[in-house]
């Protein structure tokens, strides 16, 4: 694992911050590129001399499937998956006040309506994982999952956070909550309308949830 570039994929509101946080604590800060824009990360890389570039071990950020394509090395990925009704409804509210973009194209946006606006809240999960491709499908995605290590899951953070530090052998998985949804209402206070449109909208999602879910808890009984 150690000559392997390991790449985490940061799927918002997964609670990625917050593993993030501990993922970047066993790299020096040249050895890792830290939620570094594509175009900037591809830049700064190309220009490297060839021993700096055998420096970098790690990779984290919002990036898809396929950004090992950058890089001459072996790889693996990580990443984590939350039940698909539940992020669109922590990623509605906490988009809500995100400064700029979001907060002044939202400030008065209907949750039914970002529903339909927002790409990030229509299989925004299995995008991720599926890669820069024009057809997202599950069958794709179980064709990546192949070069994952471990998709966790959110609602069995603590169980997840177990098998990273096995798997990666980390020291340190001590943590504390970031970026949490504070005002976002449970899901038994949505509306049936709303829900049923989430579960429209990320038909893909959940299928893939229950996929990894069922893979994360045979795992987690041979742990």
């Amino acid at each position: 694992m150690g000559k392997k570039l390991i790449i985490f994929i940061h799927i918002p509101k997964t609670g990625g911050t917050t593993l993030n946080e501990i993922f970047k604590r066993s790299y020096a800060e040249n050895e890792i590129y830290d939620h570094v824009p594509l175009e900037a990360m591809s830049k700064h890389f190309s220009q490297l001399k060839e021993e700096d570039k055998k420096v970098i071990k790690a990779i984290s950020g919002h990036h898809s499937y396929g950004i090992h394509d950058l890089f001459s090395k072996p790889y693996t990925y990580f990443t984590m998956m939350r039940n698909p009704v539940e992020r669109v409804i922590s990623l509605y509210y906490f988009l809500k006040t995100y400064p700029g973009y979001y907060e002044n194209s939202m400030r008065n946006m209907p949750f039914e309506e970002y529903i339909d606006w927002d790409p990030q809240a229509k299989n925004g999960q299995i995008r991720q994982i599926c890669g820069p491709t024009s057809q997202i499908s599950l069958e794709k995605a179980k064709e990546n999952l192949e070069a994952f290590e471990l998709v966790g899951i959110t609602e069995m953070f603590n169980e997840s956070l177990q098998l990273l530090r096995d798997k990666f052998n980390w020291n340190n998985i001590e943590y504390v909550k970031k970026n949490v949804t504070k005002s976002r209402p449970r899901i038994s206070e949505v509306s049936t309308e709303i829900i049923k449109k989430i579960e429209k909208n990320n038909e893909l999602d959940i299928q893939l949830f229950e996929y990894i879910r069922s893979n994360f808890i045979r795992q987690l009984k041979d742990f």
